[in-house]
């Protein structure tokens, strides 16, 4: 944090607009004075996460999630803090002059670190007179330098020329073979990847996981050598240029899934940025969650062989079961997108995206392929698969889809609405839910929830505070009190979407101050109403002392000390108007 001043990054978070950097993630729809959308960070199906313009904060009233806007881009993006406050300035057109180490405070830390040692190793590599020949081959492929850059692809050379380099580092070679960059015989390390061309696998976070090593020289046999699994490289958590392509797909409302690395640098060479590839032809849960975050449409593209047909509509299906807007191309005439381009350019290309056909349609034509719809049996076995199929479909799709079986083979709708009735009942009752009634607050909690938040928007509160009543029961509220206290001197007022920031390395305050802020208190209170509120968190702290008091008078053996103690419970329920009996 010390690169970075408190100054600059409230300014960062000043100027940037919180409702513009949500809705670049996700639709808000306005609503009165704040905007609502659909929480990203919980399984929501209406609108619960508001944004407060007024306030420069966000919250889910289903979660409980909420924050400042460096709060979201964190959570959203999984990234640091100081990673969060790097995105909000870009995407908010703010200078960001400060590097950050996006290793520190990473479990891996040395793993990342080597693996960025080898990046720079290959880019050196690939530059140098050693890479002639690589970029030769690579500009036949129409990968230019520009690209090359961009996705910082780099060259492997031959006789343990990175091991050599890692060991000057004084790197620990045995981490290096831990993550796939070596080999090992006995106790001798050695290069894994050797004259190949290196293409970088960044995770979803932008950090280096893994290689594609392509073979550009003819004696190679094996096209393709890919990193091994690892503590950091694990294929079903990444999708490969995820990180580059999410912001342009977020923005185009629109994201392209192809089979292969090389087939998205083509497209990407072509101008299509919003593009990933599939670590394999499955998709993990973690690939599909991500690919939702996106929250846009997914344009299957695999390759156009047998084996591509069965991944796009095994990939296709899993998607559509999670309720992702799926849709399908399928090129003719090429084996893959990057064959595609170069045998009928980027346009014929484009224009087959933009054509794409609803995976629906395309699951529901694949069924007819291995049918004889003339005969009775196959044409029987096609309808139940059809009705199968439209368990998930919304109603529009049903109807669409039965309108078109009905007419094609002239079967009467409601035979096929009858059979559809059972699964659109299972369904129903699948997405019911049991929802446990929120534990109620006590008088005084609920109180000091009022009172810090009024304190939140007006810094006088503080002072009206400390005059009048000072003290609270439990420490976690003492301190959350103390540091508005000092944000207060600090900045000579107070800001919650400010003090957020402020707090935010101190976790059971910010998880406090967090849950006050779910509440939908009032936005502004009158001195008189803080009084008030003033004066039932006394009288409950009185009341609580008043009956510890009776346990410890009923407790106590010693005489003298009970009647002390009686006392001064005599004297507290005066000052409380409590005239009950010991």
């Amino acid at each position: 944090m010390a690169f970075i001043s408190e100054e600059e990054i409230n300014n960062i978070r000043n100027e940037a607009n919180i409702v513009d950097i949500i809705s670049s993630y996700i639709p808000l729809n306005k609503s009165g004075s704040d905007y609502v959308g659909v929480c990203p960070f919980h399984d929501d199906h209406s609108p619960s996460m508001h944004v407060s313009t007024k306030l420069n904060i966000f919250k889910c009233f289903v979660c409980n999630t909420g924050g400042n806007v460096f709060s979201f881009v964190q959570k959203f993006e999984n990234v640091s803090y100081l990673e969060s406050i790097k995105i909000v300035a870009n995407k908010s057109g703010i200078d960001f002059k400060y590097t950050i180490d996006t290793h520190s405070n990473s479990k891996y830390k040395k793993e990342f670190d080597i693996m960025d040692l080898s990046l720079k190793f290959y880019q050196n590599n690939i530059a140098s007179q050693s890479g002639i020949e690589a970029k030769k081959y690579l500009l036949s492929r129409g990968i230019t330098d520009e690209i090359i850059k961009e996705f910082k692809i780099g060259l492997s050379l031959n006789d343990n020329k990175l091991k050599e380099f890692l060991e000057n580092k004084k790197c620990d070679l045995d981490t290096a073979y831990n993550i796939g960059l070596l080999n090992k015989s006995g106790i001798d390390y050695y290069d894994m990847f050797n004259s190949r061309i290196m293409i970088p696998i960044l995770d979803m976070q932008g950090n280096l996981a893994g290689y594609t090593a392509r073979a550009y020289q003819k004696e190679d046999k094996n096209k393709y050598i890919n990193s091994k699994e690892t503590v950091i490289y694990k294929k079903s958590n990444i999708l490969f240029n995820y990180y580059n392509a999410k912001d342009t797909a977020r923005l185009e409302k629109e994201i392209i899934l192809v089979e292969g690395n090389m087939d998205a640098i083509s497209l990407a060479v072509s101008g299509i940025k919003n593009v990933v590839a599939l670590m394999g032809v499955v998709i993990s849960k973690n690939q599909i969650a991500a690919l939702k975050k996106l929250n846009a449409k997914v344009v299957l593209m695999l390759d156009s062989d047998n084996a591509g047909t069965g991944a796009t509509l095994k990939v296709g299906e899993e998607l559509y079961e999670e309720g992702v807007d799926v849709h399908v191309v399928r090129l003719s005439g090429a084996k893959d997108p990057d064959e595609y381009i170069r045998a009928f350019g980027v346009d014929k290309l484009k224009d087959n995206i933009k054509h794409a056909r609803k995976f629906l349609d395309f699951k529901l034509d694949a069924l007819k392929e291995t049918k004889n719809l003339d005969n009775i049996e196959d044409l029987t076995s096609y309808i139940k698969a059809v009705i199968a199929s439209l368990g998930k479909a919304s109603e529009l799709e049903r109807e669409v889809a039965i309108s078109k079986i009905c007419k094609d083979y002239n079967i009467d709708p409601q035979i096929i609405k009858n059979n559809l009735a059972p699964v659109v009942e299972v369904k129903k009752e699948s997405v019911t839910r049991v929802v446990s009634p929120p534990k109620r607050k006590s008088r005084y909690n609920l109180a000091v929830e009022q009172m810090i938040y009024a304190m939140l928007l007006n810094k006088d509160y503080y002072g009206i505070y400390m005059k009048e009543l000072g003290y609270l029961k439990n420490k976690v509220e003492r301190d959350t009190i103390s540091l508005i206290g000092s944000y207060i001197k600090k900045n000579d007022g107070i800001d919650i979407s400010g003090f957020i920031d402020y707090i935010i390395e101190y976790d059971a305050i910010s998880e406090f101050v967090n849950n006050i802020l779910m509440k939908a208190h009032e936005e502004t209170l009158a001195e008189n109403e803080f009084y008030d509120i003033l004066n039932t968190v006394s009288k409950c702290i009185d009341e609580e002392e008043i009956k510890e008091l009776k346990i410890k008078i009923k407790n106590e053996q010693d005489i003298a000390k009970k009647v002390e103690l009686i006392a001064k419970l005599t004297e507290l329920k005066k000052g409380c108007g409590n005239n009950e009996g010991n």
